[in-house]
């Protein structure tokens, strides 16, 4: 019996996540991007390009490095500064110091400003050096998918910081259920609880790409529990093939399993996406996108001269 209550209140959380899932997709997510007019201008045009939100909930707010957030504004969940001749040291420290998470974008880690801080706001300072436009998509995501709590609806809002969302989330749901397949007690209660985790990981990477509970999850959530019986099976065969180390295989299928999955979810996304959008273009926002506002800055076009 209490195997059986155990497996429905797993049921009853990956009901909870699927809900969670759901109701972060459109979370307010709210992005600073402050830019000194003398910043390069590649540099400014690939953040503008980035930062365009794909949903209601995303908000970036553009302004100028001269200029500060007046007193009383919402504070920001994530502050991008684009620093150039001007001091940007005291709107970085300004933002660090009230808890936001803030990140330099320069040409090299050399152009960032020298900032006095205590160690817990300076823990909360990111230099995203990147010498060429190129470079910067994927070092902003990685520290955007770091910094910030609302990780479904930054990946929701903007596409660019996808990858690297559903990479720590594939990740972390992998460490957990090595931990599981390690200490696992009871012959065959890992296998319930891996497979909730595997579920919640399904509908978050769901939500990442902006879907939330439609029919279509449900043959997902079956895929999923097919994949767990497999990875059930090869984690048998093996402790079969090769006992005394049984832990440590129990561990590895469940994390390498967990990854397999993770990463076959993703790639359906990835597939049932390209085929939306024509080949070679970006899919369009959707007409209730809110795209980057108060002020917007000249929208980074005169940047750098």
């Amino acid at each position: 019996m209490a195997k059986k209550g155990w497996t429905f209140a797993r049921l009853l959380e990956v009901a909870g996540s699927g809900r969670d899932s759901l109701r972060g997709i459109d979370e307010r997510l709210v992005i600073h991007v402050c830019v000194d007019p003398s910043c390069p201008r590649a540099l400014a045009l690939e953040v503008r390009d980035a930062l365009r939100a794909e949903r209601a909930g995303g908000v970036v707010e553009v302004m100028s490095l001269l200029g500060s957030p007046s007193a009383g504004a919402e504070q920001p969940d994530a502050a991008i500064v684009l620093p150039g001749s001007l001091d940007a040291a005291p709107v970085i420290c300004s933002y660090a110091r009230s808890g936001v998470p803030v990140a330099v974008v320069v040409e090299g880690a050399l152009d960032a400003p020298a900032l006095d801080l205590p160690e817990q706001a300076l823990a909360l300072v990111g230099v995203v050096a990147a010498s060429s436009p190129e470079q910067l998509p994927e070092k902003l995501a990685a520290w955007l998918a770091s910094a910030v709590d609302k990780s479904i609806a930054l990946a929701a809002n903007f596409s660019f910081c996808r990858d690297a969302v559903v990479d720590s989330l594939i990740s972390q749901c992998a460490v957990e259920n090595a931990a599981v397949g390690a200490i696992s007690l009871i012959p065959g209660s890992d296998l319930p609880i891996m497979c909730a985790n595997q579920a919640m990981l399904a509908l978050n990477i769901a939500a990442a790409y902006g879907h939330g509970l439609e029919p279509s999850r449900a043959a997902e959530l079956a895929g999923v529990l097919g994949a767990g019986l497999v990875w059930r099976g090869v984690a048998r065969s093996l402790v079969g093939l090769l006992p005394g180390i049984g832990m440590l295989l129990k561990a590895g299928v469940g994390y390498g399993g967990t990854l397999a999955t993770g990463n076959a979810i993703r790639l359906r996304f990835e597939a049932a996406r390209s085929e939306r959008a024509p080949q070679g273009e970006a899919p369009e926002a959707p007409e209730h996108a809110v795209l980057p506002t108060t002020p917007r800055t000249d929208d980074y076009v005169t940047i750098g001269g």
